[in-house]
């Protein structure tokens, strides 16, 4: 099946509704003489028809619905709200003087369906942004501590969940155990350091 792409939908339909609106929408701009139109140039005229009825009728979203008329066939795609919605669009485009057949392969997607689609591919992206960050302040606090000449030595283990640090592990006194701390406390982006760290000699 064709499609278009959603920029040349939208252009394509802006067209189509300033033409029928310079017309008259119920005028000129739907005539039923379309007798000087031939091959493409037809479709191309018929497709520019359907759009603008789309974009005329309060029921439909004509940014979500993709047209293109082949030899006098026109092809639908995209997604609907209902399967009313899906009917209508069908019907509309088989109304259109010229159009011998609709192929309708429109979507039913509810707006809580899409809605809840967008809340779940936000909150991927926000997960994987979040474990970026996360890795990225690992990183720099291990980096710190190695570059110290207190701390390089030890063996601190450093994890970071939600822009938390968390130290563990073993150092030789409370005063390398508060080094350790202050270093990645001081560390950019970090929120929050939960210093399980223990002293060898205790």
């Amino acid at each position: 099946m064709k499609t278009q792409s959603s920029n040349a939908s939208r252009n394509k339909i802006a067209t189509a509704v300033m033409v029928a609106l310079s017309l008259g929408a119920s005028g000129a701009a739907f005539a039923d003489n379309n007798s000087g139109y031939t091959g493409a140039v037809k479709d191309a005229w018929l497709d520019g028809r359907i759009e603008t009825a789309f974009a005329l009728n309060r029921h439909l979203n004509p940014f979500a619905i993709d047209t293109e008329v082949d030899n006098g066939v026109a092809y639908l795609s995209g997604t609907v709200e209902s399967d009313i919605d899906r009917d209508l669009a069908a019907q509309i485009a088989l109304n259109i003087d010229g159009v011998t057949k609709v192929e309708n392969e429109l979507q039913v997607q509810e707006k809580d369906t899409m809605d809840k689609m967008a809340d779940s591919a936000e909150k991927k992206t926000n997960s994987l942004m979040q474990s970026i960050s996360d890795a990225t302040i690992t990183a720099s606090v291990k980096t710190r501590l190695m570059a110290n000449g207190n701390t390089k030595g030890l063996s601190i283990n450093v994890d970071t969940d939600d822009d938390e640090v968390t130290l563990s592990g073993k150092v030789r006194s409370s005063e390398e155990r508060d080094l350790a701390e202050a270093l990645a406390k001081n560390t950019e982006s970090v929120a929050k350091v939960h210093n399980n760290l223990t002293v060898s000699n205790q």
